[in-house]
């Protein structure tokens, strides 16, 4: 995931280290958007969510890859029975602590039904800003049951907002980091993940912050590989926990990783 130094992991946006605007997350992994360094609004503001994705892939009568960057309609075609799915729900936005990744689901070779029309939704990122937004589901819906896609379908949950006042990380596909801005006050809580509860999981929980003196500092967001790291001190934000590498696009690419704290 995003820190304040390293580059970005699973799309997740980098923290700033100092004074300034954390970085959004990429478009269409999403990661977790960065915190903003010192406190918000003063220090800078945070970074957006990046937008999620969704891609099927499937044999009719030569293998196919629809990677959809937006919400669509897919009709199955004649002859495919099955499909494989990455569903990626967009990042959370950064504010004091890092934004947690969307929540990341894939599955392989699960039943469709030719000539059926599913709905599929790409959950934009959480608005950067002084204040930060939970980011957007994903979702394939479509088909009866048993089909998994049936409604409600496979929903992949936004990513958690990292925490802009003194307070805990949002819940979501990965929980958003914590934050303590520097009043002195104690220790606060990353964003659970994995929420509403998926399994596999769809996502981890976001870093905490420390108890504040005169510096702020925040939590990573969680990411869907791991937890969101604690701050470090009360001068160092949390990295965003590491994005999960996917290969169904036909080259591996890592998604959702968490933000960086600052």
């Amino acid at each position: 995931g995003g820190t304040s130094t390293t580059s970005q992991k699973g799309g997740g946006g980098d923290g700033s280290a100092s004074a300034g605007n954390g970085v959004s997350g990429t478009s269409n992994t999403g990661g977790g958007g960065g915190a903003a360094g010192n406190n918000v609004p003063s220090g800078g503001t945070g970074g957006t969510g990046g937008s999620g994705v969704v891609i099927l892939k499937y044999t009719a009568p030569v293998q196919t890859v629809f990677t959809f960057k937006g919400s669509s309609k897919w009709v199955a075609p004649t002859g495919v029975t099955s499909v494989d799915y990455l569903v990626v729900a967009g990042g959370g936005a950064g504010a004091g602590g890092g934004g947690g990744a969307g929540g990341f689901r894939t599955g392989t070779s699960q039943s469709v039904t030719a000539g059926t029309e599913y709905t599929i939704t790409v959950g934009s990122g959480g608005p950067g800003g002084a204040s930060s937004t939970a980011g957007n589901p994903s979702s394939i819906v479509g088909g009866s049951s048993p089909s998994p896609f049936a409604s409600p379908g496979i929903v992949s949950a936004g990513g958690g907002k990292g925490a802009d006042t003194q307070a805990g990380g949002g819940n979501g596909g990965s929980g958003g980091g914590a934050f303590n801005g520097g009043s002195g006050g104690p220790a606060q809580i990353g964003g659970f993940g994995n929420t509403p509860s998926t399994s596999p999981s769809q996502g981890n929980n976001g870093g905490n912050s420390t108890p504040a003196t005169a510096t702020s500092n925040g939590g990573g967001g969680g990411g869907a590989t791991a937890a969101g790291s604690n701050s470090v001190s009360a001068s160092a934000g949390g990295a965003g926990g590491n994005g999960t590498a996917s290969s169904i696009s036909g080259s591996s690419v890592t998604y959702a990783g968490g933000g960086g704290g600052a």
